[in-house]
């Protein structure tokens, strides 16, 4: 089966978890996702199955948007309340007013120690493998963007924080950091991805009505891929032949009606040059 599914995953299960129910309930061999969710998060998936796997380079990753929920007062090693507690102070109040102006100095292009528990290889090894045998390494910041950051309290030591975020960025760690921001410590206590770009939960499927959740490849094409149509040139596309072409992108995807041709680039020739077929 050759498609696009946004699935909503429940919590208590891995992203690879996920994406093989999908592929054992639609009968598909092949299947990829094109962002990992925690185990205990909850919320949008993009599954691509069979030939549209090939499609992962190309979808949207950028403008992810969260509902998280955290407390003050405890630290844990995996940043939320799953993991084993490192410390534990007495939570300070905080007014509104407090909550907002420390969202400030996290907007923006940041940088971000990323966790000992995360799919990070540092030498060839997972740094969540490496935190279970109780290993710490050094880890170097990394630049990530946050588009929007607001918190609000809900309830006795309950905070929800809203963030629209750039790929790479880990919700958990940005909740830590902004405790510390605070003068206090913290941890997640859930976590819920509810878009990415254009695509929402609201479009998403459980397990039990995947179709529901299947869309149009062309949905979830990352905006700096320029939709372009491809059926003029429909021949030279499925030969991989250059293209001279009039567009205001050197990157494009190459499209027929609902469907996905090839990823072309701009070369120094002129031309636009087959990056990879996606028929």
């Amino acid at each position: 089966m050759d498609a696009v599914l946004l699935l909503n995953k429940p919590a208590g299960m891995t992203s690879f978890a996920a994406v093989r129910r999908c592929r054992s309930l639609l009968q598909e061999k092949k299947a990829g996702h094109t962002g990992t969710l925690d185990p205990n998060a909850t919320g949008l998936m993009i599954v691509l199955l069979g030939r549209y796997t090939k499609l992962a380079p190309y979808c949207i990753s950028n403008h992810k948007h969260y509902i998280a929920s955290f407390s003050f007062g405890k630290e844990t090693d995996t940043q939320d309340i799953w993991g084993n507690v490192l410390q534990e102070d007495i939570p300070q109040p905080v007014s509104d007013a407090q909550l907002q102006s420390a969202c400030l100095p996290f907007l923006g292009d940041i940088l971000q120690v990323p966790p000992m528990y995360s799919a990070i290889k540092i030498n060839g090894q997972k740094l969540v493998d490496l935190a279970r045998k109780g290993r710490e390494v050094e880890r170097k910041a990394r630049p990530v963007h946050i588009s929007s950051l607001a918190v609000t309290k809900k309830g006795d030591n309950l905070y929800q924080m809203d963030a629209v975020v750039s790929s790479g960025t880990y919700i958990r760690t940005l909740i830590q950091d902004y405790c510390h921001a605070l003068g206090q410590i913290g941890t997640m206590t859930s976590l819920q991805r509810v878009s990415i770009e254009n695509v929402n939960l609201s479009q998403a499927a459980d397990f039990d009505c995947l179709e529901k959740g299947i869309v149009s490849p062309r949905m979830v094409i990352d905006p700096m891929w320029l939709q372009v149509d491809g059926n003029p040139y429909e021949k030279e596309i499925r030969c991989g032949k250059p293209l001279a072409l009039d567009v205001p992108s050197s990157t494009i995807v190459l499209c027929s009606h609902d469907d996905v041709l090839a990823a072309y680039e701009k070369k120094e020739d002129g031309l636009y040059h087959c990056q990879r077929g996606l028929f």
